[in-house]
């Protein structure tokens, strides 16, 4: 097992040129990329909309939250749409890493590193 990771880590050293524009071509992927988080509580909703980079690029909120009343309920709700749309361009991220490497684990724990930042 070690020994195909470290022929799997030559051959990925070898193509760094390679390697660097996948890279741009992810990054822009990503960018392109929406990933969406919600929450709701009754009739209440919150829904985000993110870039696959993890940048907020819509918040909708339904009339009832916008009165004072509400605001506990609002910022729970945004915070929950927030970390549930962060939580799929983490995932997203986690994919275009694996395709990009092959899934190649380049060093023990990786891919259980990668799974761990989406908890």
């Amino acid at each position: 097992m070690m020994f195909k990771n470290l022929t799997n880590l030559a051959s990925a050293m070898k193509n760094m040129t390679q390697i660097g524009s996948q890279l741009k071509g992810m990054n822009a992927r990503l960018e392109a990329a929406r990933v969406y988080g919600s929450a709701k509580s009754g009739s209440h909703y919150v829904n985000v909309e993110l870039s696959g980079l993890g940048v907020v690029l819509l918040i909708s909120v339904s009339d009832e939250l916008a009165s004072v009343d509400q605001k506990s309920l609002l910022e729970k709700l945004t915070k929950d749409a927030m970390n549930q749309a962060v939580k799929s361009a983490k995932e997203m991220h986690i994919i275009e890493v694996k395709e990009l490497t092959g899934g190649a684990e380049f060093f023990p724990g990786m891919n259980d590193m990668m799974q761990n930042m989406i908890k």
